[in-house]
Formats: C-alpha cells, structure tokens, sequence
C-alpha cells in the first residue's frame, strides 16, 4: 500500500561532485577490472576512497568485440556489517556521479555510509567512464532580429545530429549502444565486480529511470531504492497537461492569476513580438515561443519558479528584462551532447504518450516547449530506439521510496503516483513548494537514511 507524507518545504538544489580522479592503469578488456586507493574532496574535505574501472561490450545487442571502460567510486561503509551497498545514479541523462558528489552534505554521506558502502557510478557516456567524446561541437548562434521559429531551429538541429553521428562514426563510438537498457546492464556489471548480492539504489530525475530499468531487466538486482523526482519507464517526454497542473499548483501558492497572466503575455507576443534592447545595446526580438520555453526552463528549482513569477507583473507593463536576457543567452552557440540525446531517443514514448502529447500541446499553457526538440528530433536516422517493451508499467516486489515536489514540472507528483501503482511495497513523500531539485531538502535527507535503515538488523 502506498503512503502519503506532505511536507511544506523550500527547496535547494544539490549539487554534486569529485574533482579529479587518479590516472589508474585501465583495464583494457571485456571482464577486466582495476581497483586502487585514492583521495577525493567532498564539501571541502578530503575523504579516503577505492577508485574503480571495469569494462563491458559497448553494444551487448550488436555483439560487437568493441569495448567501455566504467568508472566508480566507493565510500567504505563504516558499519561492522555494511548493508547492499548504496549506488547513486545521477540524472541528466549525462550527468556524472562523481561530479554529483562534491557538493553532497558531508554529514549526510557520513550517515549513509553507516549503513553500507556508497558507491558514486559514472553512467556510460558520463564523468570519468567512456565513451568520454559524446559532445559535438556547437552551431552558430541564431538570429536576434525576429522571435524563435522552433520549426526552424528543429531543421538546423537535424542536420547537426546528422553531422554529429557521421563524426562519431569515425571516432568509433557506437551511439547504438548507449541506451538506457545498456546501462542498467551495466549496474548489473558493477553488482558482480562489487562483489554484492544485491544493490540499494539511491537515484535522482533521469537516474530513476535508470533504476526502473535495472529492475526490470534483472528483478534479483535490487534490494530497495530510493527514487527523488521520479522519471517512470514511459515518461522520458513530457506530458503538457501535468505541466499545467503543476503551473496551477504554482499559481495557487504564489499569484493566483499567473496562468492568465502566461496566456495573455504569449497571446500579445504572439500577435506582436517585441524588440528588446539590454544594457549593452544587444537587440533581441521576442515571441510567444521565447516566453513559454522560457517558463519551461524556470520549472526546474524554485528559486528559478520565484524569479519568473516575480518579472511577469512588469512584463505585464511592457519591461521584459528578465525574458530578453534569458531569450539572448538561449541563442548562444551550444554543444551538442550526444549522449543526452542517444538516451532519451532510445527510452521514446509509447504510441498512446505520444498520441497525448500532441493532442494536449497545442492548447496547453506552455505547448510542447518543455519536449522541444523531442520527440521531433529522434527521427534522425542512426540514433537508437529501444522496443516498445521497455516503456510498459513494471511489476516491482522490492522496497520503495518515491519523493517528489509538488513545484516540479519535470517530474511532476503524477509520475509517482503512476509508478506506485506497480510497486506492492511502494510509499510516496510528496514535498509541498518542491521543485526538480530535492536532494539537500533536510525532510528527504531524513526520509531516505531511515527508509535505508530498515534494511539493518
């Protein structure tokens, strides 16, 4: 049965990380693995750890010969007999754990090693693990003198997908192979070479999605997981309708007319974009687009949802400072992550997700803007597309703890909900005023070291 906490909160992001890590002999075969002391900073203090590699096929479909080389760090517990050792998986897709840890509250990962190793695993395609040349370089910057034509940016962002995957052709990456279900063969690779019988997972936005795979793909893997802002098997792309239940939550805690205010602005810019002039004499044209990816993006902390509340009065009054800077760094030119979008296009959408999604777009708030450019973008030849399987409910008989906010319009509280519904011994904490960014929140903190605990004598 599923429970229900309801915590009124602030939210602060956590940001984690390690900076550098040893220049160990790498294994160099499919089997392989080297394993050696090392120190590494975390929130300001040096900590004794074990560096680990290990490698695996970079495509188990292909067959190919071709191989990875993955990276770990483990904590050792503290604990005279340490639980499942506890894997964090960051999220992104493409984000590295062992950058994700050195922001981590000392004192919380004190208090997880305590009940048993913590391991910080570089996903493929991520931190310290390979392939490490999945960026492409970045386009030209687009054009300041009219509003975004999200047609037009999809044109040129195919032919750089296009150009990105012949160059990593060359370099010999196989995108083909980073897929979300390698990956969760992956943390199968890492339960042998821990040694462990099973794994506690401790993952975070994409990371969860992650987490559900590895569970599905080998039910013995799990002893129980902790999952922050919780990204279902079919839930990679947005739903614009969550997104606007969300903006209501958002509405009702801090202006109660931001949707209409959202609906008016975009109708104006729809009907006549404005030139906006910043400080340094830059003119950028905004539109409609502009202001709804802009809200978008604004959904994923919030002190972000705080700053975009607080400009729409005075764009009500024609000054769009905070639109026309952000408007003018969104057209920068950007890099483009190969992995990030390997991952996402292979996880897709069932025909029924998408058949809503486009149903829904076109008279939701914000449209697709929060997808964009997916799913349109995964139709480039060469990226993968993983059966339609992995995006059907899973049935999961392991200990769960699923945590959202109720800010969160990237994970909304509804992916949780629909997740919970497969887990027999499922419970949720829903964290009121929460946004995307969940980690460092004291109440989750807690929740999840007493949820870890239980697993102790």
């Amino acid at each position: 049965m599923t429970t229900v906490a309801r915590v009124a909160s602030a939210v602060v992001t956590l940001a984690f990380a390690i900076p550098g890590m040893a220049s160990a002999q790498r294994p160099a075969r499919i089997g392989d693995i080297s394993r050696e002391p090392a120190t590494f900073t975390v929130s300001g203090t040096a900590v004794a750890v074990e560096e680990g590699r290990f490698v695996v096929p970079a495509n188990r479909v292909s067959g190919s010969d071709a191989a990875l080389t993955l990276a770990f760090v483990r904590f050792a517990s503290t604990a005279a007999t340490p639980g499942s050792p506890i894997v964090f998986l960051a999220g992104g897709p493409g984000d590295a754990a062992t950058r994700a840890l050195r922001g981590m509250p000392l004192g919380f990962l004190d208090e997880l090693r305590a009940i048993a190793d913590v391991i910080a695993f570089d996903q493929r395609g991520t931190g310290f693990s390979e392939p490490r040349n999945v960026m492409c370089p970045p386009a030209p910057a687009s054009r300041q003198d009219r509003p975004l034509v999200p047609s037009e940016m999809l044109d040129t962002l195919r032919r750089r997908v296009r150009d990105c995957l012949a160059d990593s052709a060359r370099r010999d990456v196989d995108v083909k192979g980073l897929t979300t279900s390698e990956s969760a063969d992956d943390l199968e690779a890492l339960r042998v070479v821990l040694g462990a019988q099973r794994l506690t997972f401790l993952a975070g936005s994409y990371g969860t999605h992650l987490a559900l795979a590895a569970a599905r793909r080998h039910p013995a893997l799990v002893d129980r997981m902790a999952l922050v802002g919780v990204e279902g098997p079919n839930d990679t792309f947005k739903l614009p309708a969550r997104v606007d239940s969300v903006l209501m939550t958002i509405a009702a805690a801090r202006r109660p007319t931001l949707r209409d205010d959202i609906r008016t602005l975009g109708a104006r810019l729809s009907a006549a974009p404005v030139a906006f002039t910043l400080s340094d004499s830059q003119v950028v044209q905004l539109g409609e687009w502009e202001l709804q990816r802009w809200v978008a993006e604004s959904l994923d902390e919030v002190r972000e949802i705080d700053a975009m509340v607080a400009a729409i009065p005075a764009m009500l009054d024609g000054q769009f400072a905070a639109l026309g800077a952000w408007a003018l760094r969104y057209r920068f030119p950007r890099p483009l992550n190969l992995m990030n979008l390997a991952m996402d296009c292979a996880s897709y959408a069932s025909a029924e997700r998408l058949t809503r999604i486009r149903h829904d777009g076109p008279s939701a708030l914000l449209g697709n803007a929060i997808n964009f450019p997916l799913p349109d973008l995964c139709d480039v030849p060469g990226l993968p597309r993983l059966p339609d399987e992995s995006r059907a409910p899973l049935l999961v008989d392991v200990p769960a703890l699923l945590i959202s906010g109720t800010f969160d319009g990237r994970t909304p509280v509804a992916n949780a909900v629909d997740v919970a519904r497969s887990f027999p011994r499922a419970r949720t904490l829903v964290v009121e005023g929460a946004s995307h960014g969940l980690f460092r929140e004291a109440v989750v903190m807690k929740s999840i070291l007493s949820f870890f605990r239980e697993t102790r004598p």
